[in-house]
C-alpha cells in the first residue's frame, strides 16, 4: 500500500460533501494511512509524477506532490486504486517529506 496512488474521498471541512481527489500513500496504520495530496497545477507542487515513474497502473496527467501537507485517512476513504510507484521515487518522495517536515 505505501507507494500507491488511489482516488480518495476529500471532505470539505463542513462534512457537508466530498470529492474524489488523487492521493499517495507514505504510510500504514493499522486501519488507516497518511497520504500527501497530488495535484495537476504544477505551481503547486515540486515533485513530479509521470507515467515512467510507476511499476503498474498508470495516471491521465503528469502529477505533482503537494508537502509537506499531509492528512491521515481511514482505508475505507480510499475509493479506487490507480497506480504504484517504484520504490525509489517512493524513498525520495518520503526523504523529502521528512525534510519539510524537519523530521530528520
Amino acid at each position: 500500500m505505501v507507494g500507491d496512488i488511489y482516488l480518495a474521498k476529500i471532505y470539505f471541512t463542513d462534512l457537508s460533501a466530498h470529492k474524489l481527489r488523487p492521493v499517495l500513500v507514505i504510510k500504514e496504520l493499522d486501519d488507516d494511512c497518511m497520504c500527501l495530496q497530488l495535484t495537476t497545477q504544477a505551481k503547486i507542487g515540486r515533485l513530479t509524477i509521470g507515467q515512467q515513474d510507476l511499476v503498474k497502473g498508470g495516471v491521465k496527467k503528469d502529477s505533482f506532490v503537494i508537502m509537506p501537507k499531509n492528512f491521515t485517512l481511514h482505508k475505507s476513504i480510499l475509493v479506487k486504486y490507480l497506480a504504484t510507484l517504484k520504490p525509489e521515487l517512493t524513498g525520495k518522495i518520503t526523504r523529502e517529506f521528512c525534510l519539510a517536515m524537519n523530521c530528520i
